[in-house]
């Protein structure tokens, strides 16, 4: 009696589409996108970002839109074949932050201000609508830096945008304010009192990491 013989490929089911959810996401970024096109300082950073993706009604072979679905899909092959253009697109800023205005939006839906402001207020909370346990520095200080959505969303277009996004951008920059909004979001207070503190329009030197000359 013979064994009989292995299945042929052609008779082996499809791969299943990736899931859509956080673990999911972080899991194809941080396998994909590392060294100088790391997105994330490591797994718990990225799945506090990813908690606040819209979802909505994305799909993860969406190639666009400032959604969950996107990240997933750029995060998946097109990363593992060309990180370099592909892994901005994946990560919190949807895109390279210094792209062209007018060219693809990606998934950054056009807009990284709702992005940054999402993640900051997340993290940091509102005048409006402080966090939970209102938390304060250790001269009585809020950790908010704007009154509301509104606010940052005013103050977020004067943010130089010449820098590239980084896990460890400083200086002042957008990139550097979305670096520290993510920190913020993993970090226990005091220390996302710190790392606020560095979100807003006006930061005040030195403490600030998005004071003074950008860098990458």
């Amino acid at each position: 009696m013979h064994d009989a013989p292995p299945d042929s490929p052609l008779d082996a089911p499809p791969d299943a589409p990736p899931s859509l959810d956080c673990p999911t996401y972080c899991a194809e970024i941080n396998a994909n996108c590392k060294g100088t096109n790391a997105q994330y300082a490591d797994d718990e950073a990225c799945l506090h970002a990813c908690g606040t993706f819209a979802v909505g009604t994305s799909t993860v072979t969406d190639m666009s839109g400032n959604t969950l679905g996107c990240r997933i899909y750029h995060a998946g092959a097109p990363s593992k074949t060309s990180p370099e253009a592909e892994c901005p697109r994946a990560g919190p800023a949807g895109d390279l932050i210094t792209a062209s205005p007018g060219g693809p939006a990606y998934c950054s839906g056009g807009d990284f201000c709702t992005t940054f402001c999402t993640l900051e207020i997340a993290a940091c909370g509102t005048q409006e609508a402080p966090l939970p346990t209102d938390p304060r520095d250790s001269n009585n200080n809020h950790v908010f830096q704007y009154t509301n959505m509104d606010s940052c969303m005013s103050n977020c277009p004067d943010f130089d945008r010449t820098h590239i996004y980084s896990p460890t951008a400083l200086g002042d920059s957008l990139a550097c304010r979305l670096a520290q909004s993510i920190t913020a979001l993993v970090s226990i207070t005091p220390g996302a009192t710190m790392h606020c503190s560095s979100t807003s329009l006006n930061i005040n030197p030195p403490f600030g990491f998005c004071f003074g000359t950008p860098t990458p």
